[in-house]
């Protein structure tokens, strides 16, 4: 069994905005630096190594995955950058005030030149299954909350109210089995959800740094 970790990219300037991030794209906030840095130093912490590392092509994940490797992985000498990890497409939506957001998703977006959640996650799924058809057996993926947790929801699709963080800089450990590549999601099965001490960057008037639903 090979282990996958799926890191969500530590806090952005639309996160603090409250906008639509999707596709588009913005800059880590200053807390958004330190969550990376303080998510490496708790992976490294636990003895994670790993020998492969992918982010999706957006600036918010590359960044994220660059500053968690500060704590360590030197063995790994470079991360791919992979178009099939980017977040939900809101298309018309994107970088629109979040309270137009639907919710469920379902396939309201792809109206307006984006896609549906299905789309999204079977994309985010087949890109999971192709890095992980590469033998690695220890791989760490930088993406997005929206895809995050439509894969963690496909998995665990009844889990204990208020027991699921949802946040920047949360952390998805699954187990994947190449035997069963064949069988789509019923290759990864969840393991845990690794929630970093992030108190350290709390301040009054700040937004939590981490939800609970």
């Amino acid at each position: 069994m090979a282990s996958l970790y799926v890191l969500r990219h530590g806090e952005t300037l639309f996160n603090v905005q409250h906008k639509t991030q999707g596709w588009c794209d913005s800059p880590l906030t200053e807390r958004g630096v330190e969550q990376a840095r303080i998510a490496g130093r708790t992976l490294a912490a636990r003895g994670v190594m790993f020998d492969r590392l992918c982010s999706s092509t957006s600036e918010r994940c590359c960044d994220t995955l660059e500053l968690a490797m500060e704590a360590g992985w030197a063995s790994v000498p470079s991360y791919e950058r992979r178009k099939g990890l980017k977040e939900h497409n809101f298309g018309a939506f994107e970088a629109k005030d979040q309270f137009l957001e639907r919710f469920p998703h379902g396939d309201f977006y792809v109206a307006y030149g984006g896609e549906s959640e299905d789309q999204a996650l079977k994309r985010f799924v087949r890109d999971l299954h192709q890095i992980m058809a590469s033998g690695s057996q220890s791989v760490l993926v930088v993406s997005h909350g929206g895809v995050g947790i439509m894969l963690f929801n496909a998995l665990v699709p009844n889990p204990e109210p208020g027991s699921v963080p949802f946040g920047n800089c949360i952390c998805y450990h699954y187990e994947y089995d190449a035997a069963r590549a064949d069988e789509g999601l019923r290759a990864f099965t969840w393991i845990e959800t690794i929630v970093p001490d992030l108190s350290s960057l709390e301040a009054p008037g700040m937004d939590p740094q981490i939800r609970w639903r």
